[in-house]
């Protein structure tokens, strides 16, 4: 089992699946800070992006990626190994969709709502790197493959959004 630990006089032991599971809690509070906070989620990619955009579209989706975390956790748990890229790279698809918003934030002046969950994200995985992945507890490989993937995850959300862009100019 993979452990994040600290080695001072009170050794903490924290399984990484609850690094996982603390990620699946956050993206859940993190679809309800972009249904409620500042300009929620769907009236922003309908004005800015895609006017027939809808909240059946939205919880769609994200229904389909958080059931996709909680996938990976649970065959992560079973199997081990290998499958640790799985719920890693989930984990680091929400961190490139936190610089999203962190960046939107800073381009539009304004709050983008999913930021603020964002940052619970990033310390999380903040966590992981420093007490497992640092440790040697994640080989590099999976790490990389898990950013790579993560990274390419976001990609495909962002690139629908950039093609509506362009398709309202």
């Amino acid at each position: 089992m993979i452990i994040v630990s600290s080695l001072s006089e009170n050794t903490l032991l924290i399984p990484i699946n609850f690094i996982f599971w603390a990620n699946v809690w956050t993206y859940i509070i993190h679809i309800i800070e972009e249904t409620t906070i500042s300009e929620v989620f769907v009236d922003k990619v309908k004005r800015l992006y895609f006017p027939s955009y809808n909240w059946h579209k939205f919880f769609g989706f994200n229904a389909i990626l958080l059931s996709l975390n909680i996938i990976a956790i649970i065959v992560f748990e079973s199997i081990q190994g290998a499958w640790l890229i799985f719920p890693l790279a989930l984990m680091f698809e929400r961190v490139f969709n936190g610089i999203y918003h962190f960046l939107e934030t800073i381009k539009s002046k304004r709050y983008s709502s999913g930021l603020l969950t964002s940052v619970i994200v990033w310390i999380l995985l903040y966590l992981l790197i420093r007490y497992s992945f640092l440790r040697g507890e994640i080989p590099g490989s999976y790490f990389l493959i898990s950013l790579l993937v993560g990274f390419g995850v976001n990609i495909l959300m962002i690139v629908p959004l950039m093609a509506g862009l362009y398709k309202k100019m």
